[in-house]
C-alpha cells in the first residue's frame, strides 16, 4: 500500500470513529434527560457520554493534518514543508490538552485548559473560514473549489464545537443539584434544555460532517 491509500485509511477511520463516538454521546445525553430513570441510571449515562466524548474531539483535532498530507499527496493543495510540521504540532498539543481535561477533570489545569480549548476553537473557526473563503477566490492553497468549501465547513464544524461545550456546561453543576435536592419541575427543565440546545448543535454538526464526506468522495466541483 502506497502512503495516500494509508492516508485515506486513516481519514476514513477518524470519520468512522467521529461520526459513531458522537451517535453514542447523543444518544446517553438523551437518555440523561429522561425523569423516569433514578438518578443513578442518568448519572451513569451521562459519565459514559463525558466518556465517549473524548473520542470525537481526539479526531477532529487529528482530522486536519490527516487530511492535508491527502490533498498533498494528489497535489490539490499547495504548501511548503514546514506548514505539515506546524499543523502536527497543533494537533499533538490539541490532543495533549483534550486528553489532560478528561484524565484530570477535577483539577484546577483541566479548567483553564478547557477554556484555552475554547479559544483554540475561536481561531480556527476564523481561520479555516478565512483561508477557505481566499482559496475560492484565487485557487490557493488550495487548488478546488471542493476543497476550499471543505475547508470552511470545516471551520463550522469548529463554531459547533464551542456551542457544544457552551450549551452543554451547565449540565454538571444541575446534576449535582439533582444528586443533593432530588428532581424538581425547575431542575429538570434546565436539564432538559442544556441537553436539547446541545443536541439540536450536534446534529448541525452531523449534517456538516456528512456534507464533508459528500464533498471529499464526489468532488463535484
Amino acid at each position: 500500500m502506497d502512503s495516500y491509500g494509508i492516508w485515506v485509511f486513516a481519514h476514513i477511520l477518524l470519520l468512522v470513529y467521529w461520526l459513531g463516538a458522537d451517535l453514542g454521546v447523543f444518544l446517553l445525553a438523551r437518555g440523561a434527560k429522561n425523569a423516569g430513570y433514578t438518578f443513578d441510571q442518568r448519572a451513569v449515562m451521562l459519565k459514559f457520554a463525558l466518556y465517549i466524548d473524548v473520542t470525537p474531539r481526539a479526531a477532529f483535532a487529528l482530522m486536519f493534518p490527516v487530511g492535508l498530507h491527502m490533498s498533498a499527496q494528489i497535489g490539490l493543495v499547495d504548501v511548503a514543508p514546514w506548514v505539515f510540521l506546524v499543523t502536527w504540532i497543533a494537533a499533538a498539543l490539541w490532543l495533549a490538552a483534550i486528553m489532560t481535561v478528561f484524565l484530570r477533570g477535577d483539577k484546577p489545569i483541566a479548567a483553564r485548559l478547557a477554556r484555552i480549548l475554547l479559544y483554540w476553537q475561536g481561531v480556527l473557526l476564523v481561520v479555516m473560514v478565512g483561508i477557505g473563503c481566499y482559496s475560492l477566490v484565487t485557487g490557493w492553497p488550495f487548488v478546488t473549489a471542493w476543497l476550499s468549501v471543505k475547508i470552511i465547513l470545516f471551520g463550522l464544524i469548529a463554531a459547533c464545537g464551542i456551542g457544544i461545550d457552551w450549551f452543554f456546561a451547565p449540565i454538571v453543576p444541575a446534576f449535582t443539584r439533582l444528586a443533593t435536592e432530588g428532581s424538581s419541575p425547575e431542575l429538570e427543565q434546565i436539564i432538559g434544555q442544556t441537553i436539547n440546545r446541545t443536541c439540536f448543535i450536534v446534529l448541525v454538526l452531523y449534517a456538516l460532517l456528512l456534507i464533508l464526506a459528500f464533498l471529499g468522495i464526489t468532488q463535484p466541483f
